[in-house]
């Protein structure tokens, strides 16, 4: 394993495990058996290392929701992209992700909370989201033409808000579950969640 990647794991998993207030730069240099002339060599300051955490941490799922949307778009061609297609290319990875780091938003807390400069971490997320974000805003822009450009991008945010706070709250949606006596099918849950979606989306502009 490259000293850089040693680098990474080691700060990744003390963060982890000890939060981000005590995983602190010479607990990582310790576990990651290496300097600190070593961290400022590949990475030039602690916050650049976190970035470089969350990058490796967000990216594989923001590049399956951006390669899905890419095959939605193909499959449409000269039509106009099927709303419902649209939205499952983003939960369908979203949901997959959350499966395999059943932890993973108190992790990115942690990630976040590791950070000296708070502006320093909305610039890295911003990079990480922006190209995906615009891309998406574009396709759903042809799926829903009669919405202003201004009420659709409202309408992805809380989208997505809607869609990572629905993760974030599994808890409560397994007492939902228990007490309505739902059938809780993961494939039956998820188009359910894509049919609401699209309706809110699909509804009419707000009048000016």
């Amino acid at each position: 394993m490259d000293t850089k990647t040693k680098i990474l794991d080691s700060a990744e998993k003390l963060i982890v495990e000890l939060g981000a207030d005590k995983a602190s730069m010479r607990k990582i240099t310790e576990e990651a058996g290496v300097n600190v002339a070593a961290i400022n060599y590949h990475f030039g300051s602690k916050d650049n290392l976190i970035s470089a955490i969350v990058t490796r941490f967000l990216t594989p799922l923001e590049e399956d929701q951006t390669t899905r949307l890419k095959k939605v778009m193909e499959k449409a061609g000269d039509e106009a992209p099927v709303l419902e297609d649209l939205l499952r290319s983003q939960l369908e990875p979203l949901y997959e992700f959350a499966v395999s780091n059943p932890d993973w938003m108190n992790v990115f807390h942690q990630f976040a909370a590791a950070y000296e400069n708070e502006d320093f971490f909305k610039q890295n997320l911003k990079a990480i989201l922006e190209k995906k974000l615009l891309y998406l805003a574009d396709c759903m822009e042809m799926a829903l033409p009669h919405l202003p450009r201004m009420s659709l991008l409202r309408r992805i945010a809380f989208f997505r808000l809607s869609a990572f706070g629905i993760m974030k709250g599994e808890c409560i949606m397994e007492e939902s579950i228990a007490i309505l006596g739902i059938d809780s099918d993961p494939e039956a849950m998820l188009e359910e969640l894509i049919l609401y979606i699209a309706s809110g989306l699909r509804a009419a502009p707000i009048l000016p």
